[in-house]
């Protein structure tokens, strides 16, 4: 799955209440993730995003926590941040198609708990 990575700098520019397609080919009986936080442009943590499941997958387990993440982007290389991890494990033996729905929101000011909201439609082709 991809890794997402937002610079803070850029998060006026995003208005709120997207939506999102989004398609991954993942194997049977393995767990994909997508690794979530966020930064300033002075690599410093903005806080972990918001969840609410607004459909779980039929077929499989999604689990959404927080966890310690160690950035691989390019101006904050190896530094620790805070984030959300959400992985998507297919039941045993399943083989088809999946699907799930997730809102997650971003702190766009921390200091007034303003978020910017975005819906995430995702299909899960398990092979």
């Amino acid at each position: 799955m991809r890794f997402f990575y937002a610079v803070a700098a850029l998060l006026p520019l995003i208005t709120a209440a997207q939506a999102e397609d989004l398609t991954y080919d993942i194997r049977a009986g393995e767990t994909a993730s997508e690794t979530l936080y966020l930064a300033t442009d002075t690599c410093v943590s903005v806080g972990q995003y918001r969840s609410k499941v607004l459909k779980e997958p039929s077929h499989g387990k999604l689990v959404i926590r927080a966890e310690t993440f160690i950035s691989n982007g390019p101006n904050c290389k190896g530094r620790k941040f805070v984030g959300t991890k959400i992985s998507y494990t297919p039941a045993k033996g399943f083989r088809g198609t999946d699907y799930l729905s997730i809102n997650l929101g971003y702190p766009i000011d921390t200091s007034q708990m303003q978020y910017s909201y975005t819906t995430y439609d995702v299909t899960l082709n398990v092979r």
